[in-house]
């Protein structure tokens, strides 16, 4: 599957073979407690070393980063990266997702949005659906080093069945004639599955992403497979079988199901999650993205909001009756209700849970990510340190990447953020960037703000 030269990141090379040291951290290695007093040695892009304070022997050019109690982290993975998501910061200007702009002016704000996810302490990142090739481009981009960026995984078209709720052509914007769908890809039958897994990976694609069954955030979950069982595997069959990974846009039970059982690598959302889907997971090693934020937030809004005298659309069967737009927003209500308590269940039953949502969408722009983590604190109930194993270790074994990043080691890639404050007490505090003092993507210093009279 995806190796580290799939996925390699951006930025400016620290000099040489020069050691450069972070001395007096207080240590989250992406699994166990937080531990006092340690240093973390960086040769290259690779950990030299991890050891306590007292064991570090100076060398003749070491550059010595002071920490004094501030924390040392692993980068972060943010698992579900719309990159040209939120083109004009007011929503969708077209009948398509993907054709708010011109091609050049999304991929220019993909560019945008990957270094600003580095700039909050990202250094790794995996792509969901996404318009124009343009995943694949910005992956190169960051890969030829003129473009800054995470560890990128590039995600593909989201393939759809003809005539579903994302059927932008066919459906309530038919008579368009639409000849450019956006980030959506209409397929049938089996044979049209598979031919859709094979261009999309064979375009370059790492993560081919279909949509497996309507609902989640603004719309109620319907309990529907989208394909047929037959058409989902023969396209699993077939990106496996080029070495990429496939996620699902998958809300309801019978799509989790049919998911995990056919080899689904990543489980978006999964809002209707119960004992019967957890065991499949586990038997087949999936990973799911919660993404909880956008529900969170749209209720927010929705609720309160007076249907009556201005109706808010929020599914294809706009225009409806405000007794209608109430039905489906308690509907939605209800299954969010359900999510908050079937995730920590299936989060203590060992599936591995990642961060990322719906960011570039006018109530959650790119970059105002951590909230995420602060909803999983206090509506789960998770601890802070288990989010952040989430954002850290899973991540990296999400982009097939665990043996080489996610936590801090000795021989690991040197992905490593330095913080003002204590995350695993406040996750709120790595929402101000300023608190996020160093930034290294393997060994490069993309940000680097302490002071330098601290440095020996």
């Amino acid at each position: 599957m995806a190796d580290e030269k799939q996925a390699t990141g951006g930025g400016q090379s620290s000099a040489g073979n020069r050691r450069t040291v972070f001395k007096g951290a207080q240590l989250f290695d992406g699994e166990g407690p937080a531990k006092p007093a340690m240093t973390v040695i960086v040769r290259g892009e690779r950990i030299e070393s991890v050891a306590p304070d007292a064991a570090y022997q100076p060398r003749p050019g070491d550059e010595v980063h002071e920490l004094a109690g501030r924390t040392l982290m692993p980068g972060m993975v943010q698992t579900h990266f719309h990159s040209h998501f939120g083109a004009f910061g007011d929503g969708v200007r077209a009948p398509a997702l993907g054709l708010e702009a011109a091609p050049p002016y999304l991929s220019m704000l993909a560019a945008h949005n990957a270094e600003l996810a580095v700039q909050c302490g990202f250094t790794g990142a995996i792509g969901s659906s996404n318009a124009h090739t343009i995943d694949v481009s910005l992956k190169e981009a960051i890969q030829a080093g003129f473009v800054k960026g995470p560890r990128y995984l590039a995600g593909s078209r989201e393939i759809i069945t003809t005539g579903e709720y994302s059927d932008y052509a066919n459906n309530r914007n038919y008579f368009m004639a639409l000849g450019d769908t956006g980030l959506t890809f209409a397929a049938d039958g089996v044979d049209g599955w598979r031919l859709a897994g094979r261009i999309e990976s064979g375009r370059g694609c790492d993560v081919v992403k279909i949509s497996a069954a309507p609902g989640h955030g603004s719309m109620p979950v319907r309990d529907i497979l989208c394909p047929t069982r037959e058409e989902l595997r023969a396209l699993v069959d077939a990106v496996h079988k080029n070495g990429k990974r496939v996620r699902a846009h998958a809300p309801s039970k019978t799509a989790i199901l049919e998911c995990a059982r056919a080899g689904v690598d990543i489980i978006d959302h999964a809002d209707r999650i119960d004992a019967e889907c957890i065991e499949a997971i586990l038997d087949h090693n999936c990973t799911v993205v919660p993404s909880m934020l956008w529900s969170e937030r749209f209720l927010g809004i929705a609720e309160p909001w007076d249907h009556d005298a201005t109706p808010l659309p929020i599914s294809e069967g706009f225009p409806e009756t405000p007794a209608e737009v109430h039905a489906k927003i308690r509907a939605v209500r209800e299954d969010y209700e359900y999510t908050c308590r079937a995730m920590p269940e299936a989060a203590r039953a060992g599936v591995r849970m990642v961060v990322g949502d719906d960011y570039g969408t006018p109530i959650m722009p790119h970059g105002d990510y951590i909230p995420e983590f602060e909803l999983y604190v206090k509506k789960l109930g998770m601890a802070p340190i288990e989010v952040l194993r989430w954002a850290t270790k899973n991540g990296a074994e999400a982009m097939g990447l665990g043996s080489e990043t996610g936590t801090i080691a000795a021989g690991k890639l040197a992905d490593l953020v330095v913080v003002d404050g204590d995350p695993l007490i406040d996750v709120a505090c790595l929402a101000n960037r300023d608190n996020l003092r160093v930034i290294l993507l393997g060994g490069r210093v993309m940000k680097d703000s302490l002071c330098r009279g601290a440095c020996a």
